[in-house]
């Protein structure tokens, strides 16, 4: 039997590449994106709507996020896996230069999301035997980039939510863990920085069968760890820290 696994961010760019390659192995996808604009790429990318369902809502709205997770639970009785994807890159501003609903875009759609899905997620994947949850930040979340302050802030908060949950979870059967990606070729990143940059990065594939190695244990990660895929190699796995 397949897995029933939630993706946000589901129709374009990772989220999309992860829903992919879960759908092709038999596992069916429940994704939640903030608009329906992708979504013809989307479904002509992954034509089989037997395994691939597409939900509009907000990811940091708590009313979304509790429908979208609930629902699912009701309609297929169990939730194996959830993924957070979805995020927001915003644009290369200075401190200084950056008004305070930019700062707050940036910590509503990264950071207060993933504390969303993990309040509304978490009891319902305790409920079985063995699951997981894997939440997106960044390589700006391991370490500041200039001009990108609010985004590096807001996942840096990533990493320690899913401490926090690790911790608070440590005999539920139930696993995290935060993936910190470097350059990915993506439409947010050409935003940022260009078509050339972005042409040059390691791919949304790449990065997504890494992710499906870490869930399916192949590559090691504990509880509560972070790991960094970068230049086309997982280049740092970082357990959860003690204290």
């Amino acid at each position: 039997m397949g897995q029933i696994v939630l993706i946000t961010g589901a129709s374009s760019g990772l989220g999309l590449s992860l829903a992919e390659r879960f759908i092709k192995r038999g596992d069916t996808v429940y994704g939640l994106t903030l608009t329906r604009k992708n979504w013809p790429a989307a479904k002509k990318r992954i034509p089989n709507s037997r395994y691939f369902f597409l939900v509009q809502g907000d990811a940091s709205s708590e009313p979304a996020v509790k429908h979208f997770v609930t629902s699912v639970w009701r309609k297929e009785g169990r939730l194996d896996g959830l993924i957070h994807s979805a995020g927001y890159g915003g644009q290369l501003e200075r401190l200084e230069e950056q008004n305070l609903r930019e700062f707050g875009k940036h910590l509503s759609t990264n950071l207060v999301s993933t504390f969303l899905v993990c309040k509304h997620a978490i009891p319902l994947l305790k409920k079985q035997k063995k699951s997981w949850l894997v939440a997106i930040s960044s390589l700006a979340g391991k370490r500041a980039l200039p001009r990108l302050g609010a985004y590096s802030a807001s996942k840096f908060g990533v990493v320690a939510l899913i401490q926090t949950a690790a911790k608070e979870n440590p005999d539920a059967g139930f696993r995290c863990f935060t993936v910190c990606p470097g350059g990915i070729n993506t439409k947010m990143r050409e935003k940022l920085f260009g078509r050339e940059n972005a042409g040059r990065q390691q791919s949304a594939d790449f990065v997504a069968d890494k992710i499906l190695e870490m869930i399916d244990g192949k590559i090691a990660v504990s509880s509560g760890g972070d790991v960094v895929i970068r230049h086309g190699q997982v280049s740092a796995v970082n357990p959860l820290p003690e204290a």
